[in-house]
């Protein structure tokens, strides 16, 4: 997953576009040519930690540390995470450049952190440190927020890359996730990288299969994943009413045995009530209430009305 992550999002058109997408709903406001590989002791020192991929972007005026964190699972503590990479890498900078101090009104480069989330149950963690930490009342105004900005790719919001390769690998998740192909999709062809990478991630066998098949340039994907879920869904069916009717007899039996011993019970009392045996000595006898047995007899005297009314109404 890292190895991959690492080819295919550290394209520098494809990371610039996750940014893009974040920040300017695609708009290409941050630019390829600007994005620079970063070998010094920070982001060495960054990526110790398990950042995914670090890059400077610098445009002439100022310098950006950019970080990608590529999580396939719910991570509580991740707001403490990014919080503590991006501390690790000001404070590195700060050394690397200064020998003491910062000089007054130097200006530090800015740090930006995304949080790529490609899993497919709901994140359902702390987005903001206050969700994360006990804040008690009063100290609200002194307590210093910090949220992550995370893009996650399994739920109904469509995220615009303005990167073909992006977008086709945001794409595919949503469909993977939702299990649902557009119609307007279905003859749409697919970077081929990114099919390869929707398969690490999600480790679906039908989109391994389409890409072994194909040869280079853009695929076709969607028919065949339609056609998968069309398959799934009807499997899903088809158990769903064996399960029901299988139910439906375990509870036919169930009820029979119950109305069987009630019709038992009911032989039995009333053959001892006949013989002139008391509701009380017939309850101590059998170790019930006399409640129930009362409960049984009207019971059954109703049951016979209603039989009795169905007849002459015939």
């Amino acid at each position: 997953m890292d190895i991959e992550s690492k080819k295919f999002l550290g394209q520098p058109k494809n990371f610039v576009s996750i940014f893009n997408a974040l920040l300017f709903d695609g708009q290409p406001v941050l630019k390829p040519e600007y994005l620079k590989d970063e070998n010094s002791e920070l982001v060495m020192n960054v990526s110790s930690k398990h950042v995914d991929i670090i890059k400077r972007y610098e445009d002439g005026t100022y310098l950006d540390l950019f970080v990608i964190e590529s999580q396939s699972y719910v991570d509580q503590s991740m707001v403490a995470r990014v919080m503590e990479y991006e501390s690790v890498a000001r404070m590195r900078y700060i050394r690397q450049n200064f020998k003491k101090h910062v000089p007054m009104h130097t200006r530090l480069p800015m740090i930006l952190t995304v949080v790529l989330y490609v899993g497919e149950s709901k994140w359902n963690a702390a987005k903001r440190l206050s969700e994360l930490e006990i804040i008690h009342p009063g100290f609200e105004d002194m307590f210093n927020e910090f949220k992550l900005n995370l893009i996650e790719l399994n739920t109904n919001h469509k995220y615009n890359t303005g990167e073909k390769a992006t977008q086709d690998f945001f794409d595919l998740l949503r469909m993977i996730y939702r299990k649902q192909v557009l119609k307007e999709d279905l003859d749409r062809e697919f970077n081929r990288d990114a099919l390869y990478f929707a398969y690490v991630v999600t480790k679906n066998k039908e989109l391994l299969s389409i890409y072994n098949k194909s040869e280079k340039g853009d695929v076709k994907v969607c028919r065949a994943l339609d056609e998968m879920f069309e398959e799934s869904t009807n499997k899903g069916i088809q158990m769903g009413i064996k399960q029901g009717i299988e139910k439906g007899f375990e509870q036919g039996i169930e009820q029979g045995i119950e109305q069987g011993i009630a019709l038992n019970q009911f032989e039995v009392y009333q053959t001892m009530l006949d013989k002139g045996f008391s509701i009380k000595t017939i309850a101590s006898i059998f170790s019930v209430s006399e409640e129930s047995i009362k409960n049984l007899l009207m019971k059954a005297d109703l049951d016979e009305c209603t039989c009795s009314t169905h007849s002459l109404q015939k």
